[in-house]
């Protein structure tokens, strides 16, 4: 092969290169496609806010350590609207979290102004405490169901104060997850 037919092809070569280095970013859409819609709101509005009561660093014990738990606030999701199922439908709520701790799947704080530390939000299957739910991507959670005949229902969930660091300190705690529910 002659000098300038290899330089040539090294410069086609090279000139592909950052097509295939640099593949186009994709993105996938999902939804669903149902017999049954409803309308659906938490604590009666579409974006609510869940007020945690204000709690003493000693509400958590007598030294911190990741795990505690304090402020259990109920919840609730209602659907309403809905066209009368002809047997019961479970609906399944799913949460997608911000800022989420991949080790506890609990909500990150999220406030920038007095801003505690070590601290997250995590969410319950129920308004009394029940089963922690470990956030991590789109996280289903079961426990709503629309009964046979009815055109509306309501579940508890729980939101609770939660220590991620031995070392946290007190401040403002803000925590925010997107949920949505499907009936499949």
């Amino acid at each position: 092969m002659s000098k300038q037919l290899k330089k040539i092809a090294a410069v086609v070569a090279l000139s592909i290169l950052p097509c295939a280095a640099f593949a186009a970013p994709t993105v996938t859409f999902e939804g669903e496609v149902t017999d049954q819609t409803c309308s659906v709101n938490i604590n009666g509005q579409t974006n609510s806010v869940v007020m945690l009561p204000t709690v003493a660093v000693s509400e958590f014990g007598s030294s911190l350590a990741p795990g505690q738990k304090a402020g259990i606030t109920p919840f609730t999701i209602t659907v309403s609207d809905c066209t009368a199922p002809a047997s019961d439908l479970n609906i399944t709520t799913q949460f997608l979290g911000y800022d989420v701790d991949p080790s506890s799947g609990v909500l990150g704080n999220r406030a920038t102004t007095d801003a505690a530390t070590g601290f997250g939000i995590q969410l319950t299957t129920s308004g009394t405490g029940g089963t922690a739910v470990a956030l991590n991507g789109i996280t289903p959670v079961p426990g709503l169901v629309l009964k046979q005949g009815k055109t509306s229902a309501s579940y508890d969930f729980g939101a609770q104060y939660y220590v991620l660091s031995a070392t946290a300190t007190a401040g403002k705690i803000t925590a925010v997850a997107e949920y949505t529910v499907s009936y499949l």
